[in-house]
């Protein structure tokens, strides 16, 4: 998108972004994800509605992906998972925990501008960050992915009911300063 229109043009586009529940999911598209993108972080989908005959269309939310490594503590999993886990990672007798490399879902936000935010659903939006995840997987590995979450009840029953797993916290980091709270509840899913 920014080799098409052009960093200016973007920043246009990323500003009519509106995101009223949480300042953290705006922020980053307005200030951030142009420069994470220029430099190799994590990349920025834009997601549009547009009419059947496509003569109208709506910037309706966006997600990021970025590429992680997470740990996952062995008494956090069931048997099948931990033998997915032991055979996509590396197990830590020591520690009792496995290490896998799996993209990360940074952001996910619908636009609330105009009412944009009603022409789409948050599953719908997860279900096209889902299928980018499971593109690049298909060309490169992996059966998992994971996100980080506020710990909201909302939040909370909308990633289990879209099949995501609690596996830990992670504490916030000193920049971390847009969201509520000591630590963010981290989720994943087996593909």
């Amino acid at each position: 998108m920014l080799d098409e229109l052009g960093e200016d043009n973007v920043k246009e586009i990323l500003s009519s972004f509106s995101c009223p529940m949480n300042t953290d999911v705006e922020n980053f598209l307005r200030y951030k994800a142009i420069e994470f993108s220029k430099r190799g972080f994590a990349k920025t989908h834009i997601v549009y509605w547009e009419t059947e005959d496509k003569k109208e269309n709506a910037f309706v939310g966006y997600y990021t992906i970025t590429s992680k490594s997470i740990t996952i503590e062995r008494n956090a999993v069931n048997s099948r998972e931990a033998r997915k886990l032991r055979e996509h990672g590396v197990f830590n007798e020591k520690t009792n925990d496995y290490t896998i490399a799996a993209p990360l879902i940074a952001q996910l936000g619908k636009n609330y501008t105009d009412g944009n935010d009603s022409l789409i659903t948050g599953d719908d939006l997860l279900h096209l960050a889902m299928e980018k995840v499971r593109k690049v997987q298909n060309e490169i590995g992996g059966r998992f992915a994971y996100l980080e979450c506020e710990e909201k009840e909302k939040l909370i029953k909308f990633y289990e009911r879209n099949n995501f797993k609690f596996f830990g916290k992670r504490q916030l980091d000193r920049d971390e300063t847009d969201i509520t709270g000591t630590h963010l509840l981290q989720y994943f899913i087996m593909l």
